[in-house]
């Protein structure tokens, strides 16, 4: 039987299979720790720095060990490293046979059925999509939406996709794995040996009790920074005009549904809606709105006028009279669903207090009145817990950034796991952050809580590009913020410059990738998950101390928790998160042993406050300096002539 060492060491099979190999001790290191973790039931965190190699460090003993394994990712690149490049390749040099499937969310297939009912309502095809959508359903083995050559809009898309709530199972003529889409790749996965699938699916198999991903005992979490906020949003519900239309969308594509009881409907949640963006706010707590408040019961006596309406007259007004009852009570049950799943978060809206946050959020920015209500649970870490930990012989939790000066508590009280038997294992980058990183530390302290801050910084700013010859990031912790020091310095830059919001976050990259010294002005998305290789992106300037806010509804409440319990809420909470998000931008600098990056923090407090120092304390060892000569010779640019 093959051992980590035969596989991962110096003269094993990855290095012979590839001369290009590099033998990496920290990636034997934690490959061995998850493979014990795997053999013996433990739960196993990994803080693998950046260049370790921890997709080998858990991919290899997860093939060794002839389990069924779960991965999940937070994010689509990444999913896409795995299934594209890294799996094949050891599975090619493993010579396994093991069976590999990736499993997306029901909303990413095709529906037969409900292609079916679109067709029997069109005459003609409404526009070239449609008609390549007819093309495309015809020959796809798959049914998943990421074989279109184009973006197909959601609200189109959402006439054709498996929906759960549209599923009448066996009611469907298409029903089985051999004719239904989403129902093959739940088979297929049923059969896999790993199961590659993202965060939001993992978490809402959880939040559902299972039956979306196979059973399974052995579970791979990679970017695990992120389990606390995808398994929140997998426990979290939401009102709003549109979740509302959708209800109603689904109303009239199965019953001839009461023109006035429709109406009623739309103009209940759109009254709603209106009250919400009163808020002045793009995220507040909901107890803050008295008037969104009090229009949350005209919303609910509609959507129970909607209800005893479905209960009346499922079987007359259907507009599918030649299904059998047993299809028709199916649809009908599904609706009721739905209608009851929006009262039943109407009242959690309405009672939010200790154990569920209420909140009001623009989810839409594309629609003036994009807001939604939403709930969740004030804590996540006991669901967690007992739905994840206990039930799971091991769960294998992996990041680059999952601790706090080598501690673990912040993940640990996240997930439940505070007392837990866990094995922890920290593993520094290979790369020589000493030599290739350099932290510059503007000499003026700027403080952001002063009036004259973005001002300021926008002058250092100034003087760094000219120092990088730009090719840099400029990230801030808020988009007005943002906005303001991308009009006042942009124009004066002789580089070229976008703000984030003016093209597509793909487009963005691929300008930044392709353009001569780029500066990008972007926010919280760019933080992580951007790959940038080589000298095109040789700096990341961040604004202040990425806190997050203490009046976002959720980290108040969570901080009450944590005060509640005799907790200081700002070292607990708000210090961990600084620290994850400046380690993240900091790794957008540094992807190979090649690459020099420089990262310039604006914020003073850094180095004036206890908690900065601690900060600096947790941050990889680049070197720091406060000397913008020292920048253009660490770089090695000629800085632009500025006349």
């Amino acid at each position: 039987m093959l051992t980590i060492d035969d596989v991962l060491g110096r003269q094993g099979l990855l290095a012979k299979s590839d001369p290009r190999y590099e033998f990496r001790p920290a990636q034997i290191e934690m490959a061995k720790l998850v493979n014990r973790g795997l053999l013996e039931h433990v739960h196993v965190m990994v803080e693998a720095g950046t260049g370790t190699g921890k997709s080998f460090g858990y991919l290899v003993p997860a093939l060794l060990s002839g389990q069924r394994v779960v991965i999940s990712t937070a994010t689509l690149a990444l999913q896409e490293q795995l299934l594209q490049k890294d799996i094949p390749h050891v599975l090619n040099v493993l010579d396994s046979s093991a069976r590999v499937v990736q499993l997306k969310g029901r909303n990413n297939y095709l529906c037969r059925d409900k292609l079916e009912q679109l067709r029997s309502r069109l005459v003609l095809a409404r526009s070239s999509e449609d008609a390549a959508l007819f093309r495309w359903a015809d020959r796809t083995p798959s049914g998943d939406k990421a074989e279109l050559d184009f973006v197909p809009p959601d609200a189109w898309w959402r006439e054709v996709d498996a929906d759960a709530d549209d599923c009448i199972m066996e009611g469907c003529e298409f029903f089985g794995p051999q004719r239904c889409h989403q129902m093959h790749a739940r088979e297929a996965a049923r059969h896999a040996d790993i199961i590659v699938v993202n965060h939001a699916l993992f978490f809402a198999d959880m939040a559902a009790g299972g039956g979306i991903i196979p059973p399974y005992d052995y579970a791979v979490l990679d970017e695990a920074h992120q389990i606390e906020d995808w398994a929140t949003a997998a426990f979290a519900s939401s009102v709003s005009k549109a979740s509302v239309g959708r209800l109603q969308q689904k109303l009239n594509r199965a019953y001839v549904f009461d023109e006035l009881l429709n109406a009623a409907l739309g103009a209940a949640a759109a009254d709603f809606a209106e009250a919400l963006a009163d808020g002045g706010r793009l995220r507040y707590p909901l107890r803050d709105n008295v008037r969104a408040l009090e229009l949350l019961d005209p919303l609910q006596r509609a959507l129970y006028r909607a209800e005893n309406w479905v209960a009346e007259r499922w079987s007359k007004a259907t507009r599918l009279p030649n299904s059998d009852e047993d299809a028709l009570k199916r649809r009908r049950d599904l609706l009721t669903a739905v209608i009851v799943r929006h009262t039943q978060t109407i009242e959690r809206l309405r009672l939010a207090g200790d154990q569920w946050i209420a909140w009001a959020e623009h989810d839409d920015q594309r629609r003036v009145n994009g807001y939604a209500a939403h709930c969740a649970p004030a804590s996540i870490a006991t669901v967690l817990r007992e739905r994840l930990f206990d039930a799971a012989r091991s769960v294998v939790m992996t990041s680059a950034t999952i601790s706090t000066g080598g501690d673990f508590s912040y993940l640990r009280r996240q997930t439940g796991l505070d007392d837990g038997i866990v094995d922890e294992l920290v593993l520094e980058s290979p790369f020589d952050f000493a030599r290739q990183a350099m932290l510059y530390l503007p000499p003026e302290r700027l403080n952001p809580k002063r009036p004259d801050f973005l001002s300021r910084a926008a002058r250092v700013v100034a003087s760094v590009l000219r120092a990088t010859s730009g090719r840099a990031f400029v990230l801030f912790t808020s988009t007005s913020a943002m906005q303001a020091v991308a009009s006042e310095l942009g124009p004066t830059l002789p580089f070229p410059f976008k703000v984030q919001g003016q093209v597509p976050k793909g487009a963005a990259l691929r300008w930044f990738r392709e353009e001569q010294n780029p500066v990008l002005f972007a926010t919280a998305s760019f933080w992580e998950g951007v790959d940038v290789v080589g000298s095109a992106l040789s700096c990341v300037i961040i604004d202040r101390l990425p806190f997050p806010p203490p009046d976002d509804p959720i980290i108040s409440a969570r901080s009450k928790l944590l005060m509640e319990k005799g907790e200081d809420a700002f070292q607990t909470l708000m210090v961990p998160v600084a620290v994850t998000k400046l380690k993240q931008g900091l790794g957008r600098l540094i992807r190979s042993a090649n690459d020099r990056g420089l990262m310039c923090i604006l914020d003073g407090r850094l180095e004036t406050m206890s908690y900065g120092r601690r900060i600096l304390a947790a941050l990889p060892p680049a070197r720091r300096v406060h000397d913008l000569e020292e920048v253009t010779e660490f770089l090695g640019y000629i800085p632009a002539n500025h006349s």
